[in-house]
């Protein structure tokens, strides 16, 4: 397998698991009040142009797991036995955020592996139903950030020229 076709697969299980992780805490955001601003509580106001800071928190291997049994539909079974798949990638995950000791490029791909790995357990016990629409809910998610990662300006890039 060439370079570049080890990317792509990389980046896609990467994605992948990315919207698996992320999308449960997107939704949970939508479900509670808005906290406070910073500046309402400390009461401060950014400077222009700049905005208040804030921490992502990974979603929990439940959270994760409702959200994908919503998405999904997930019998008791399937989800039952994704659950330890998921505390398990959580515990790994956190293990890597907390290791001093690597460089961040090491950890980028050290999570990366442990994401790839984790989906590939995760499509083990989909239907083929399931990770047509695992794989569609990923391809959406990819667009989003190719968009939102394009000049800046906040629209997509042009198509690339043939």
């Amino acid at each position: 397998m060439n370079p570049r076709q080890l990317f792509t697969r990389m980046s896609t299980g990467v994605a992948v698991l990315g919207i698996a992780l992320c999308v449960p805490a997107a939704m949970l955001a939508q479900d509670t009040a808005p906290a406070p601003p910073p500046q309402a509580t400390t009461g401060q106001q950014p400077s222009q142009g700049e905005l208040p800071m804030r921490h992502h928190h990974p979603p929990s291997p439940k959270r994760q797991l409702r959200h994908l049994t919503k998405m999904l539909n997930l019998t008791q079974d399937q989800q039952q036995q994704m659950l330890p798949i998921l505390q398990d990638q959580h515990k790994r995950m956190e293990s890597l955020r907390n290791d001093h000791n690597l460089d961040p490029q090491q950890r980028r791909a050290q999570m990366r592996d442990a994401m790839m790995e984790t989906h590939q357990k995760l499509e083990a016990l989909m239907t083929a139903t399931q990770k047509q629409q695992f794989e569609q809910a990923m391809q959406q998610r990819r667009e989003r950030m190719r968009q939102g990662m394009g000049s800046g300006s906040g629209t997509p890039p042009p198509p690339p020229q043939q």
